[in-house]
Protein backbone atom coordinates (compact mmCIF):
# COMPACT_ATOMS: atom_id res chain seq x y z
CA UNK A 1 0.00 0.00 0.00
CA UNK A 2 1.41 3.46 -0.78
CA UNK A 3 2.62 5.20 2.00
CA UNK A 4 0.93 8.94 1.84
CA UNK A 5 -1.68 6.71 1.99
CA UNK A 6 -1.13 4.82 5.57
CA UNK A 7 -0.05 8.60 6.74
CA UNK A 8 -3.41 9.57 5.98
CA UNK A 9 -5.19 7.15 7.07
CA UNK A 10 -3.36 7.27 10.66
CA UNK A 11 -3.73 10.83 10.69
CA UNK A 12 -7.56 10.60 10.39
CA UNK A 13 -7.78 8.02 12.99
CA UNK A 14 -5.91 9.97 15.69
CA UNK A 15 -8.34 12.77 14.63
CA UNK A 16 -11.17 10.65 15.34
CA UNK A 17 -9.61 9.50 18.57
CA UNK A 18 -8.76 13.24 19.48
CA UNK A 19 -12.47 14.36 18.77
CA UNK A 20 -13.93 11.75 21.11
CA UNK A 21 -11.92 12.40 24.11
CA UNK A 22 -12.68 15.56 23.68
CA UNK A 23 -16.73 15.17 23.47
CA UNK A 24 -16.51 12.20 26.30
CA UNK A 25 -14.95 15.27 28.33
CA UNK A 26 -17.10 17.87 27.92
CA UNK A 27 -19.66 15.63 28.38
CA UNK A 28 -18.38 14.62 32.03
CA UNK A 29 -17.77 18.95 32.80
CA UNK A 30 -19.95 20.38 35.22
CA UNK A 31 -22.89 22.55 33.72
CA UNK A 32 -20.76 26.07 32.19
CA UNK A 33 -21.15 29.12 34.93
CA UNK A 34 -20.62 32.60 33.80
CA UNK A 35 -21.07 35.76 35.90
CA UNK A 36 -25.37 35.86 34.60
CA UNK A 37 -26.07 32.20 35.92
CA UNK A 38 -25.92 30.23 39.42
CA UNK A 39 -26.13 26.95 40.40
CA UNK A 40 -29.35 25.35 41.95
CA UNK A 41 -30.89 22.26 43.57
CA UNK A 42 -33.20 19.84 41.01
CA UNK A 43 -35.02 16.88 41.25
CA UNK A 44 -33.51 14.15 38.87
CA UNK A 45 -37.22 12.23 38.95
CA UNK A 46 -40.72 12.50 40.28
CA UNK A 47 -40.99 11.81 43.96
CA UNK A 48 -44.46 11.26 45.87
CA UNK A 49 -45.02 12.55 49.40
CA UNK A 50 -43.09 11.43 52.52
CA UNK A 51 -40.33 9.64 50.26
CA UNK A 52 -37.35 10.23 52.00
CA UNK A 53 -34.41 11.88 49.78
CA UNK A 54 -31.18 9.67 48.74
CA UNK A 55 -28.31 9.95 46.89
CA UNK A 56 -28.78 10.44 42.93
CA UNK A 57 -32.31 12.11 43.53
CA UNK A 58 -30.94 15.85 43.20
CA UNK A 59 -28.16 17.56 41.07
CA UNK A 60 -27.05 20.76 40.80
CA UNK A 61 -28.29 22.72 37.62
CA UNK A 62 -27.43 25.88 35.28
CA UNK A 63 -30.10 28.94 35.89
CA UNK A 64 -30.11 32.02 35.44
CA UNK A 65 -29.46 34.69 38.06
CA UNK A 66 -32.49 36.93 36.58
CA UNK A 67 -34.88 33.92 37.68
CA UNK A 68 -33.55 33.82 41.21
CA UNK A 69 -36.90 33.58 43.43
CA UNK A 70 -36.63 32.96 47.04
CA UNK A 71 -36.32 29.93 48.49
CA UNK A 72 -34.33 28.25 45.82
CA UNK A 73 -30.93 26.29 46.92
CA UNK A 74 -27.78 27.31 45.56
CA UNK A 75 -24.80 26.01 45.44
CA UNK A 76 -22.05 26.98 47.73
CA UNK A 77 -18.53 26.32 46.48
CA UNK A 78 -17.85 22.18 45.57
CA UNK A 79 -21.13 21.53 48.12
CA UNK A 80 -23.01 18.45 47.16
CA UNK A 81 -26.75 17.63 45.93
CA UNK A 82 -26.91 15.42 48.97
CA UNK A 83 -25.14 17.49 51.50
CA UNK A 84 -27.29 20.75 50.46
CA UNK A 85 -30.73 19.04 50.87
CA UNK A 86 -31.24 16.38 53.65
CA UNK A 87 -35.00 14.73 54.66
CA UNK A 88 -38.50 13.61 53.87
CA UNK A 89 -40.88 15.31 51.24
CA UNK A 90 -43.94 16.90 52.71
CA UNK A 91 -45.68 17.03 48.56
CA UNK A 92 -45.10 15.33 45.11
CA UNK A 93 -41.93 16.87 43.62
CA UNK A 94 -41.88 16.59 39.54
CA UNK A 95 -38.42 15.63 37.73
CA UNK A 96 -36.61 19.38 36.87
CA UNK A 97 -38.21 21.13 39.63
CA UNK A 98 -36.19 23.62 41.84
CA UNK A 99 -35.94 22.34 45.09
CA UNK A 100 -36.97 24.33 48.29
CA UNK A 101 -36.40 23.99 51.72
CA UNK A 102 -40.57 24.02 52.11
CA UNK A 103 -40.66 20.73 50.15
CA UNK A 104 -39.15 18.73 53.25
CA UNK A 105 -41.53 17.98 56.39
CA UNK A 106 -39.60 19.73 59.13
CA UNK A 107 -38.67 17.25 61.09
CA UNK A 108 -37.99 13.16 59.81
CA UNK A 109 -40.81 11.69 62.31
CA UNK A 110 -43.30 14.64 61.37
CA UNK A 111 -47.02 14.03 60.69
CA UNK A 112 -47.31 13.85 56.68
CA UNK A 113 -50.63 14.36 56.80
CA UNK A 114 -51.19 17.23 59.07
CA UNK A 115 -47.82 19.04 57.05
CA UNK A 116 -49.16 18.04 53.64
CA UNK A 117 -52.57 19.96 54.21
CA UNK A 118 -53.13 23.05 52.78
CA UNK A 119 -54.17 26.52 54.58
CA UNK A 120 -57.25 26.27 55.70
CA UNK A 121 -58.38 22.79 55.01
CA UNK A 122 -58.90 19.95 57.12
CA UNK A 123 -58.21 16.22 56.99
CA UNK A 124 -61.33 13.98 57.56
CA UNK A 125 -61.45 10.22 57.60
CA UNK A 126 -64.78 8.25 56.35
CA UNK A 127 -65.47 4.34 56.38
CA UNK A 128 -64.88 2.38 52.95
CA UNK A 129 -64.97 -1.01 51.62
CA UNK A 130 -64.20 -2.37 48.22
CA UNK A 131 -66.89 -1.34 46.45
CA UNK A 132 -67.09 2.09 47.65
CA UNK A 133 -63.33 2.81 46.74
CA UNK A 134 -63.41 1.80 43.16
CA UNK A 135 -61.29 -2.27 44.24
CA UNK A 136 -59.04 -0.72 45.69
CA UNK A 137 -57.23 1.14 42.89
CA UNK A 138 -57.41 4.72 44.35
CA UNK A 139 -54.09 5.62 45.85
CA UNK A 140 -52.88 8.67 48.13
CA UNK A 141 -52.70 12.09 45.90
CA UNK A 142 -55.82 10.48 43.51
CA UNK A 143 -58.95 13.13 43.77
CA UNK A 144 -62.43 11.72 43.86
CA UNK A 145 -65.81 12.66 44.05
CA UNK A 146 -68.21 11.45 46.92
CA UNK A 147 -71.46 10.07 46.75
CA UNK A 148 -73.91 9.70 48.86
CA UNK A 149 -77.12 7.10 48.91
CA UNK A 150 -79.93 6.75 51.78
CA UNK A 151 -83.26 6.57 52.67
CA UNK A 152 -85.57 9.14 51.83
CA UNK A 153 -89.05 9.53 54.59
CA UNK A 154 -91.95 10.42 53.29
CA UNK A 155 -94.89 10.48 55.51
CA UNK A 156 -98.28 12.12 54.23
CA UNK A 157 -98.80 14.55 51.51
CA UNK A 158 -95.44 14.20 50.94
CA UNK A 159 -96.00 10.43 49.32
CA UNK A 160 -98.33 11.69 46.74
CA UNK A 161 -97.05 14.97 46.26
CA UNK A 162 -93.44 13.75 45.19
CA UNK A 163 -94.36 10.29 43.67
CA UNK A 164 -93.54 10.86 40.19
CA UNK A 165 -90.06 11.72 41.33
CA UNK A 166 -89.14 9.67 44.48
CA UNK A 167 -90.38 6.55 46.50
CA UNK A 168 -87.35 5.81 49.11
CA UNK A 169 -84.01 6.08 47.64
CA UNK A 170 -81.77 8.58 46.41
CA UNK A 171 -77.96 9.04 45.37
CA UNK A 172 -76.32 12.58 44.99
CA UNK A 173 -72.74 13.74 44.86
CA UNK A 174 -71.70 16.08 47.85
CA UNK A 175 -68.37 17.21 46.96
CA UNK A 176 -66.30 17.18 44.29
CA UNK A 177 -62.56 17.04 43.19
CA UNK A 178 -61.18 16.16 46.56
CA UNK A 179 -58.45 15.05 47.65
CA UNK A 180 -57.01 11.60 49.12
CA UNK A 181 -54.75 12.16 51.87
CA UNK A 182 -54.25 8.36 52.96
CA UNK A 183 -55.66 5.02 52.87
CA UNK A 184 -55.58 3.52 56.29
CA UNK A 185 -51.88 4.74 57.70
CA UNK A 186 -50.94 5.02 54.02
CA UNK A 187 -49.89 8.49 52.85
CA UNK A 188 -47.99 7.21 50.22
CA UNK A 189 -48.28 5.49 46.75
CA UNK A 190 -45.46 2.51 47.39
CA UNK A 191 -46.89 0.36 44.72
CA UNK A 192 -48.55 1.86 41.34
CA UNK A 193 -49.58 -1.84 40.26
CA UNK A 194 -50.90 -3.36 43.43
CA UNK A 195 -54.90 -2.63 43.90
CA UNK A 196 -55.25 -2.16 48.14
CA UNK A 197 -58.06 -2.13 49.92
CA UNK A 198 -58.60 -0.26 53.10
CA UNK A 199 -60.84 0.40 55.58
CA UNK A 200 -60.78 4.45 56.24
CA UNK A 201 -59.76 6.78 53.54
CA UNK A 202 -58.79 10.16 54.68
CA UNK A 203 -60.00 12.98 52.72
CA UNK A 204 -58.95 16.95 52.56
CA UNK A 205 -61.84 19.33 52.80
CA UNK A 206 -62.19 22.82 53.86
CA UNK A 207 -64.33 23.49 56.83
CA UNK A 208 -67.62 22.87 55.47
CA UNK A 209 -66.87 20.07 53.72
CA UNK A 210 -65.91 18.50 57.22
CA UNK A 211 -69.00 19.39 58.44
CA UNK A 212 -70.50 18.08 55.77
CA UNK A 213 -69.25 14.62 55.41
CA UNK A 214 -69.87 14.47 58.97
CA UNK A 215 -73.31 14.88 58.61
CA UNK A 216 -73.74 12.50 55.80
CA UNK A 217 -71.96 10.01 56.89
CA UNK A 218 -74.66 9.18 59.63
CA UNK A 219 -77.40 9.62 56.81
CA UNK A 220 -76.30 6.58 54.24
CA UNK A 221 -73.68 5.00 52.59
CA UNK A 222 -70.61 6.72 51.14
CA UNK A 223 -69.22 5.91 48.12
CA UNK A 224 -65.84 7.13 46.41
CA UNK A 225 -65.73 8.10 42.69
CA UNK A 226 -62.43 8.14 40.77
CA UNK A 227 -61.71 11.51 38.75
CA UNK A 228 -59.25 11.16 35.75
CA UNK A 229 -55.84 13.00 36.16
CA UNK A 230 -56.12 16.39 35.74
CA UNK A 231 -59.68 16.59 35.45
CA UNK A 232 -61.06 19.26 37.49
CA UNK A 233 -64.96 20.07 36.02
CA UNK A 234 -67.46 20.45 38.55
CA UNK A 235 -70.95 18.77 37.49
CA UNK A 236 -72.57 19.63 40.03
CA UNK A 237 -72.12 23.22 39.40
CA UNK A 238 -73.97 22.54 35.93
CA UNK A 239 -78.15 23.76 36.11
CA UNK A 240 -79.14 20.20 34.30
CA UNK A 241 -77.33 18.53 36.88
CA UNK A 242 -79.64 16.21 39.30
CA UNK A 243 -79.25 14.09 41.22
CA UNK A 244 -80.51 10.13 40.87
CA UNK A 245 -83.89 8.65 42.60
CA UNK A 246 -85.12 5.20 42.23
CA UNK A 247 -87.96 6.58 40.22
CA UNK A 248 -85.59 8.48 37.68
CA UNK A 249 -83.81 4.74 37.86
CA UNK A 250 -85.91 2.90 37.67
CA UNK A 251 -88.67 2.10 34.11
CA UNK A 252 -90.83 0.10 36.64
CA UNK A 253 -91.69 2.82 38.97
CA UNK A 254 -92.08 4.92 36.48
CA UNK A 255 -94.53 2.94 34.79
CA UNK A 256 -96.38 2.35 38.61
CA UNK A 257 -96.77 6.36 39.15
CA UNK A 258 -98.14 6.56 35.53
CA UNK A 259 -100.81 4.08 35.91
CA UNK A 260 -101.52 5.52 39.56
CA UNK A 261 -101.87 9.42 38.27
CA UNK A 262 -104.02 7.94 35.02
CA UNK A 263 -106.07 6.28 37.57
CA UNK A 264 -104.88 2.62 36.52
CA UNK A 265 -104.50 1.96 40.20
CA UNK A 266 -106.61 1.16 43.16
CA UNK A 267 -109.32 3.47 43.29
CA UNK A 268 -108.88 6.15 46.28
CA UNK A 269 -111.43 6.05 49.11
CA UNK A 270 -112.82 8.41 52.00
CA UNK A 271 -113.91 7.00 55.12
CA UNK A 272 -116.30 8.43 57.27
CA UNK A 273 -116.86 7.96 60.75
CA UNK A 274 -120.33 8.51 62.58
CA UNK A 275 -122.45 7.16 65.05
CA UNK A 276 -124.20 5.62 62.27
CA UNK A 277 -120.71 4.01 61.45
CA UNK A 278 -118.23 4.18 58.64
CA UNK A 279 -119.09 5.26 55.40
CA UNK A 280 -116.74 4.57 52.61
CA UNK A 281 -116.37 6.67 49.31
CA UNK A 282 -114.71 6.08 46.43
CA UNK A 283 -113.11 9.25 44.24
CA UNK A 284 -112.86 8.72 40.52
CA UNK A 285 -110.18 10.96 38.85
Amino acid sequence: MNKNILIVLGGGFLMAVLVALIVSSSLKKEPVMNDNTIQILVATKKMETGYTLKKGDLKWQTWPESNLFEGLIQRTESQTPEAALKGRLRRVIHQGEPMLQSSLLSKTQGNIVASSLKAGYRAVAINVSAASMVGGFINPGDFVDIILTHKIRLVGDDQVNVQDTIQKYATETILENVKILAIDQRATMDDKDSAKVGRTVTIEVNVLGAETLSLVSQMGDLSLSLRGVGDEERVTDDPSYRASTDVKVSEILQEIVKRSQTGGGKPKEIRIYSEDGIESIQIKK
